[in-house]
């Protein structure tokens, strides 16, 4: 009995345990979102992938082995004759000569094989070989570098999910507080219908806000919901019950992480990315410049070939399996192809030219969005000072009510409404932080 009392008792606890929310801070949020996001891993495949293409690009430094076997089976000899023997052969040989005149006929070879086996190596293939290895390595760097983009976006997406559900905590926060405001008027209203002082319509009233709260409660517990779920798949936690701890919104002076313009500007990826790309279409103008200039090459080849069906007569006279072995040099020169071809380069140049461009626009573009990353985070950082004044003015405001309510001086319409002004303030403040919180990691992210 007492084993079965334990063991239920130990289920219960495990039940408790399972259903216990997992309070997470924002930082590990971010480690686990590096972890265990999608799109992240599916970046880190590119980056392998890229790796791969390299090895590919440096294996055509190495000689090219090709092996070639070849067999066939005639349905009939493939020579075939008739005729006699002509007069020419005694030049030949005079002791033909009794021959001469004889009639003959010969059916041979219907089958045979060959094997082949080539070793080529580039010596010179116009610098197509090196500028194919560099585009390579920049494409290879150019995967690492958008994998920290997008590393950077899914950690941003999932830094304003998470304010926005301290937000949404901040603001059942600001409901409970005039829920309990609420029940206290609701308390004195009921008070003064007993004593007779006002009608039951100003206890309706009352009672219409708190509907109002309740409603705007369920909605806010919704949205805190479906966000919560919506981080727990960022952070790779699907199916697990999640929670944030208790956020601090305290905002950070953003002059401590001011940066100058220029140095965010350098030290952003998507510069550093059309850099490459510069780079790249540098290199593509040497490929294809590479096409139109001599390719040198040597090897050596070895083969090996056997006839078969041939008759005893002829295979006394004749090598009927062969092997040896050459080598090679070529000289490759396109000639008539340079037509063409200085359209091609001048083609590739001139893309060149529009990366140049590109890369100019995208540095003019990162500085201003720089700049509006910080003038977004400064104006986040005033509008907290006026939240947080309309805060305290809201709340000034809805003591005097009260206690000229309690006096009899002030209708109950007046105090209702100086209670909305309250709630709104303080939701106007749990946006600004939450605001700033956002836009701060905004700018972190697009400065360093």
């Amino acid at each position: 009995m007492k084993r079965t009392i334990f063991l239920i008792f130990s289920f219960s606890h495990f039940l408790i345990f399972l259903a216990t929310a997992q309070t997470l801070s924002l930082q590990r949020c971010l480690e686990l979102a590096r972890q265990h996001n999608r799109t992240l891993q599916n970046a880190a495949l590119e980056i392998e992938m890229a790796g791969e293409q390299r090895k590919e690009a440096f294996t055509k430094y190495f000689p090219d082995i090709q092996a070639n076997v070849m067999a066939f089976r005639a349905f009939d000899e493939m020579m075939k004759g008739e005729g006699t023997i002509p007069q020419e052969v005694t030049l030949i040989n005079p002791d033909l000569a009794p021959f001469v005149g004889a009639p003959f006929s010969y059916n041979e070879l219907n089958r045979a094989y060959s094997a082949t086996l080539t070793l080529s190596q580039p010596l010179y293939a116009g610098g197509r070989i090196v500028a194919g290895n560099r585009l390579a390595r920049i494409g290879q760097e150019a995967v690492a570098l958008q994998l920290k983009m997008k590393e950077k976006d899914v950690l941003q997406k999932v830094t304003e999910c998470y304010w926005q559900i301290a937000s949404v905590k901040y603001n059942l926060q600001t409901i409970a507080a005039a829920e309990k405001q609420l029940g206290e008027v609701y308390n004195l209203v009921d008070n003064y219908v007993r004593a007779g002082v006002t009608t039951r319509n100003d206890l309706l009233k009352v009672r219409l806000r708190q509907q109002e709260l309740a409603s705007n409660r369920l909605k806010l517990e919704n949205a805190e919901h479906v966000l919560l779920l919506l981080l727990a798949q960022q952070i790779g936690r699907v199916g697990e019950k999640i929670d944030i701890d208790d956020a601090s919104l305290q905002p950070q002076n953003p002059a401590e992480v001011r940066v100058p313009t220029t140095d965010a500007v350098t030290s952003r990826e998507e510069m550093t990315l059309m850099d490459k790309q510069v780079e790249a279409n540098r290199w593509q103008v040497r490929l294809e410049r590479g096409k139109y200039l001599p390719t040198v090459a040597v090897g050596v080849m070895g083969y090996h070939a056997g006839l078969g069906g041939l008759s005893d007569n002829v295979e006394n006279y004749t090598e009927t399996k062969m092997t040896n072995g050459l080598a090679f040099g070529t000289v490759s020169l396109p000639i008539l192809s340079w037509w063409g071809g200085r359209h091609a380069i001048r083609r590739t140049r001139l893309k060149l030219q529009q990366a140049q461009n590109d890369a100019q626009d995208v540095r003019e573009q990162l500085a201003v969005d720089v700049e509006s990353a910080w003038s977004n985070l400064t104006e986040a950082y005033k509008q907290i000072d006026i939240a947080r004044a309309s805060v305290a003015s809201a709340e000034e405001n809805l003591r005097m009510s009260t206690d000229q309510y309690r006096a009899g001086t002030e209708m109950l319409s007046d105090l209702l409404d100086a209670e909305t002004l309250n709630r709104q303030a303080r939701s106007q403040l749990s946006d600004a932080l939450a605001t700033y919180q956002v836009r701060l990691s905004d700018y972190l992210r697009k400065t360093r």
